[in-house]
């Protein structure tokens, strides 16, 4: 089964594919190294705006994919449906300080992963991942039926439970 994470930044710096193939690698995560399926396959030699990377980091486990908009009509559909989702808590000053932080992120990374087949050490690097993104591009991170963390990955909002009302 797939689980989607997403990452929303508010930086407009891009988010070249290179920094997330060097972090990963340089985080030693795996026995073997990953190997990494870029779209457009041209984004990595020009530094260009990518769209998917897939990270094949162990044979016979379904790889994890990672997918960024930035500035489009999808970033736009994934703020709007999230802010959905935070509707159904109770207003609060949390809730609404989360819905003006999502309104102005500029770009929005989705992990896809297999929720049941994913390894530890594949956990390790998607926990490791959203962190870096997080810091780098001044994020925050969403985990469907959990909530929001921040660039620390401690908890900051809870649907139906805000923890705080600092973003």
């Amino acid at each position: 089964m797939s689980y989607f994470l997403r990452v929303f930044c508010q930086s407009v710096e891009p988010m070249t594919a290179s920094q997330i193939i060097e972090f990963i690698r340089d985080g030693c995560y795996f026995e073997t190294p990953p190997e990494f399926e870029l779209f457009p396959p041209e984004a990595a030699a020009a530094e260009k705006l990518w769209k998917s990377l897939v990270i094949h980091y162990q044979q016979g486990k379904r790889p994890v994919r990672l997918e960024l908009n930035v500035g489009d009509p999808l970033l736009q559909a994934e703020i709007e449906e999230v802010i959905e989702i935070t509707e159904l808590s109770e207003r609060s000053p949390a809730q609404f300080s989360l819905q003006q932080w999502l309104v102005a992120s500029q770009q929005v990374m989705a992990i896809a992963c297999d929720l049941e087949g994913l390894s530890d050490a594949a956990w390790e690097m998607i926990d490791c991942l959203e962190a870096f993104v997080a810091q780098g591009w001044n994020g925050i991170i969403y985990a469907p039926d959990d909530g929001f963390y921040n660039s620390q990955l401690q908890l900051i909002y809870r649907r139906s439970q805000p923890l705080s009302t600092v973003l």
